[in-house]
């Protein structure tokens, strides 16, 4: 059985076969996409994390598939939703048409890190979590889509803040286990840090 993730790969290799274009997912999908895509010569572009988000940009004229990350596909050129009856037509469809097997295509994925936390911030902290991530890397090259997104030499690290819960996500995703490891736990004690100036009653959880 494939995981959302490993069946995420599976399909944006597929979308890419005989064409190029552009795959959209959430901003803390892994590297693993963004390699699949330059083999490919084409984009994997992040979104919001929201499964709405993540459809509001399928609708550009450039994108091929969109997932929500949790198992919801689009194929933009059928429709602007998630559909799993549609997704297995046109799996079966372009393996039929590429010869391909599905533990073929998983075991081309690209083997990156891929870790997260979740630290808890109450609502009035986090524009404050966010300033101090904005400050501290001024000089470095990030990503705003959601969150900040800050890229280091072998992959990224992103704090996002939950939409809906007074919470902070915690993702780091690099080619080496270890330093993914390590930037989860700086970014952690990043937030429970301003969380504990701001809100010394608060009490940092950490979710794995």
């Amino acid at each position: 059985m494939l995981s959302h993730n490993d069946a995420f790969a599976v399909l944006t290799q597929l979308a890419f076969t005989g064409r190029e274009g552009m795959v959209l997912g959430p901003a803390s999908t892994s590297l693993a996409f963004s390699i699949i895509a330059d083999q490919h010569k084409s984009r994997f572009v992040p979104t919001k994390i929201t499964p709405g988000a993540v459809l509001r940009a399928a609708q550009h004229a450039d994108a091929i598939l969109a997932s929500d990350g949790a198992g919801g596909f689009c194929w933009p050129d059928f429709a602007v939703s998630f559909d799993a009856i549609f997704t297995v037509a046109r799996v079966l469809e372009l393996l039929a048409k590429t010869g391909a097997s599905l533990g073929a295509l998983r075991a081309r994925i690209p083997q990156v890190a891929h870790r997260a936390a979740i630290e808890f911030c109450p609502w009035e902290v986090k524009g404050r979590v966010m300033r101090t991530m904005m400050e501290r890397h001024l000089k470095d090259r990030v990503d705003l889509t959601d969150g900040v997104k800050v890229f280091v030499d072998d992959g990224w690290v992103l704090v996002a803040p939950d939409a809906d819960r007074p919470e902070y996500h915690v993702i780091a995703s690099t080619t080496d286990a270890g330093h993914a490891d390590r930037l989860v736990e700086e970014y952690s004690r990043l937030v429970r840090s301003v969380v504990s100036e701001a809100a010394p009653q608060a009490e940092a959880v950490v979710e794995t």
